[in-house]
């Protein structure tokens, strides 16, 4: 029982925003109009036969008259009454209301072919039953599609940031007055080297290593860059340890190999020697 009672208790959106609610009406008045013009249920062509109007007409007007009523309750009556279904048990609340508006505008419709008076309980009670079966599949299968609509949405939005989580992350280098310089995956930069004014940047291009020259200092770089991977270890060089292959600790202090460089070994100078053994050579110990 608290199961039952904690599934009411959930959360329902599907029919918050107009265009779900659009998809709602135009789906049940579509389908209603198909469904009665098509299998005419209970016999419904032998109700009006002495009705001067083609049946077409009739049971379309009675769809005509359903959709209208359905449309007012999801725009104009919830509006005024500020509904907000936010529940499970909400909207089955709102529906049954909803079901009488409906039964009301089919009994109109019905009273005016028919020439009865309006205030007629026992045919006001037929055309609820006979609403009420014609109406409940469309609006059920219009409620399911809007589920599986929304379940495609939420799929879709968690397949755009799983890509994005895994696409390569794209480092920005500018030069010294903010122009942008060069844009490019984190994964491919090798290193920095200082070079008085100037910094060269050795990057990977498929096979081989690339350099490119940028007017700015290090120490700018290394502010504007703030990036775990990119750690200082020298006056003149900067590495990316997403590319460091090997670690040498020799007499002097520590010679790191970098990807794609395999002759060539960078210096850990004695003042970045404590910061570059406390995160990379003990994280990777």
């Amino acid at each position: 029982m608290a199961g039952i009672i904690s599934w009411f208790r959930q959360p329902f959106k599907l029919l918050d925003s107009h265009r779900a609610r659009w998809q709602l009406v135009i789906f049940c008045g579509v389908f209603g109009c198909v469904f009665l013009n098509v299998f005419h249920p209970f016999n419904m062509n032998e109700w009006f036969s002495h009705v001067k109007a083609p049946m077409f007409a009739i049971l379309t007007f009675f769809s005509a008259a359903g959709m209208a009523a359905l449309a007012l309750t999801q725009f104009v009556f919830r509006a005024l009454f500020r509904v907000e279904l936010t529940t499970r048990i909400g909207f089955f609340a709102w529906l049954l209301l909803e079901f009488f508006f409906i039964s009301v505008a089919v009994h109109t419709v019905n009273i005016i072919l028919l020439q009865l008076p309006f205030i007629n309980l026992p045919e006001y009670l037929v055309t609820l039953k006979y609403t009420l079966m014609v109406l409940v599949l469309p609006y059920f299968l219009a409620i399911l599609l809007l589920f599986v609509q929304e379940q495609l949405i939420t799929v879709e939005e968690l397949t755009i940031k799983i890509n994005k989580s895994q696409a390569p992350e794209s480092v920005t280098i500018n030069d010294e007055n903010g122009k942008i310089v060069v844009r490019m995956p984190a994964g491919n930069i090798l290193y920095f080297k200082s070079e008085d004014n100037y910094i060269f940047l050795y990057y990977k291009s498929d096979t081989e290593v690339k350099k490119e020259l940028i007017r700015n200092t290090l120490k700018k770089l290394e502010q504007e860059l703030n990036l775990p991977n990119f750690i200082r270890i020298h006056r003149s060089y900067m590495i990316n340890t997403q590319n460091l292959v090997s670690i040498l600790r020799t007499s002097q202090g520590y010679r790191v190999r970098m990807d794609a460089s395999p002759g060539q070994m960078l210096m850990v100078s004695a003042t970045y020697q404590q910061a570059f053994e406390d995160r990379v050579v003990q994280q990777g110990a």
